[in-house]
């Protein structure tokens, strides 16, 4: 009966085609971090032995380093500004963040030893750079310039700020570039082909420019990360009805499995170094936490 349900749903385009509902990768979940604030935006180091992550549990958006079990939960910025959206350095010595404690939105670099901050200039004051990352061999940022609500670019940079290479030129919103691990590609979301309406997936070959569309679903599909192997996608899905649920897919767009089942909704999921675990943030007991997802990919 199952099986006549879901396929009358697959006539009727209620569903995408390439999606697999009936296969569970799902092993166990965890909250790193218990508290009645809000814990944001995590990601694994580059060795997988800690994690970083926004909170606003001092009054205000910080950034926190915790071990990978959720242990030693530690502040490492302390401006009156927000600082926001942490990723990490290939070596794992420094973080990229940004903040708007100059009053315009920046990125900056933090030291983890010495906790020196360097700001990246940005000649542009039309543009704000967001969702910031550094590319494998950290001499590079692929960034989001936000010019309105509509309107996002995503370039390279070089670390002294200065722009290397536009990567999307249009009138649309192109969000949250991710490197691939060989550093060849980048993987984002965007609105170019929805006229703005809804959020796709698309993959991008940074020498040549050709790209791929991973996703086609009316509604939103957005986050990706890659795992370590390449091989793999996790993304976030907006669902009927209900708050966005992780999903994975193969790094062609086939093979798309939902990975989780909570009404309040999970999002912002990154891929562990080795590639059997996931980072998430999910919304628990009132508030965001950093949750661990453990998978079955056999």
């Amino acid at each position: 009966m199952k099986n006549i349900i879901f396929t009358l749903f697959l006539i009727l385009g209620f569903l995408p085609s390439n999606i697999i509902h009936s296969q569970s990768v799902l092993l166990s979940e965890v909250c790193l971090s218990q508290n009645m604030h809000d814990d944001r935006y995590a990601s694994y180091s580059p060795d997988g032995s800690k994690i970083v992550f926004e909170s606003n549990r001092n009054g205000h958006w910080d950034i926190y380093i915790m071990g990978n079990k959720g242990q030693n939960q530690q502040r490492i910025t302390f401006d009156k500004g927000d600082d926001r959206r942490p990723s990490w350095h290939p070596s794992g010595k420094k973080i990229l963040f940004e903040s708007d404690r100059g009053g315009k939105k920046k990125l900056y670099v933090l030291n983890i030893k010495n906790k020196k901050i360097k700001e990246i200039p940005n000649s542009n004051l039309k543009q704000e750079w967001i969702f910031g990352n550094f590319s494998p061999n950290g001499k590079y940022i692929a960034v989001s310039a936000k010019e309105s609500e509509d309107k996002s670019n995503i370039l390279l940079l070089k670390k002294n700020g200065k722009i290397k290479k536009w990567l999307t030129k249009n009138e649309f919103r192109n969000y949250y570039p991710r490197w691939s691990p060989d550093g060849n590609e980048i993987i984002y979301f965007s609105r170019k082909h929805t006229d703005n309406k809804d959020d796709e997936i698309y993959r991008m070959n940074i020498g040549n420019g050709k790209e791929s569309r991973l996703t086609n679903w009316p509604k939103h599909n957005f986050c990706p990360s890659w795992s370590s192997s390449g091989s793999r996608v996790v993304y976030v899905t907006s669902m009927e009805g209900t708050r966005p649920e992780i999903y994975i897919m193969d790094a062609d767009g086939g093979n798309q499995v939902r990975v989780t089942h909570n009404q309040d909704g999970d999002t912002l999921p990154d891929w562990s170094p080795k590639g059997s675990k996931l980072l998430i943030t999910g919304y628990r007991g009132g508030n965001f936490e950093i949750c661990e997802l453990e998978l079955d990919l056999d």
